[in-house]
């Protein structure tokens, strides 16, 4: 449901943006979570940023991002009352961490080579980021065997902040490293191993001007 809300809100903003000049850019790299320390989570990062003001707000922009999630795995212990089977064998659990977050920022840039259009930044950011961990245990006879106190699936969203630090190249390219803060939100009091996600973003990106086109209409020789 934020997904979607996330994207109509978008789509609204651009369709109502006077501006004749936005700036969207593209960027994906590596995304590593730093809040679980017992089971890596690493990611894809698929972000959009779309500048569509200019003059007094131009430094105001908004960004989508969305974590294609990479499963961890962290191991288990299954029991059984069986007495003719082992009483506990080791089970492989799976956990796949979706991350989807909409910002709100502001850019602070200064030039480095003007001539050849370089230039520093940093974007502090806040926003809805919505998180949801697919559970599943793997390996083991789950007729015979029960995982005790297992982990579950869990959906959360919450009020994050992030900042950004990077560099662009000739306007265009660009090299930047997201930090991202963790939720706000309550697991709830059933126990989970697994904590939420704070990503560290590597990326890497292309910066593309938009330019909106206005109609001319010529009355009795006036435009």
């Amino acid at each position: 449901m934020i997904k979607l809300l996330a994207v109509s809100v978008c789509c609204i903003l651009f369709s109502l943006s006077a501006s004749a000049q936005s700036y969207v850019s593209l960027s994906t790299g590596i995304s590593k979570d730093v809040s679980n320390n017992a089971v890596p989570y690493y990611a894809i990062p698929v972000m959009v940023q779309w500048k569509p003001f200019r003059k007094h707000w131009d430094v105001l922009f908004f960004e989508t991002d969305y974590n294609i999630p990479i499963a961890g795995y962290n191991t288990g212990t299954a029991y059984t009352l069986n007495p003719s089977l082992p009483a506990s064998v080791t089970v492989k659990e799976k956990i796949r961490p979706s991350v989807f977050t909409q910002f709100m920022g502001a850019t602070f840039s200064w030039d480095v080579d003007t001539t050849k259009r370089n230039s520093f930044f940093i974007n502090p950011l806040v926003g809805i980021c919505n998180q949801s961990f697919s559970v599943k245990y793997e390996n083991y006879d789950n007729k015979n065997y029960e995982v005790l106190n297992p982990d579950v699936d869990l959906e959360r969203a919450s009020l994050v902040c992030a900042i950004e630090i990077g560099y662009k190249f000739h306007n265009d390219f660009i090299v930047m490293l997201h930090a991202q803060s963790g939720m706000l939100s309550d697991k709830g009091s059933y126990p989970l191993s697994y904590e939420f996600i704070a990503p560290l973003q590597l990326n890497l990106g292309y910066t593309f001007c938009y330019i909106k086109q206005t109609k001319r209409r010529r009355r009795y020789g006036r435009y």
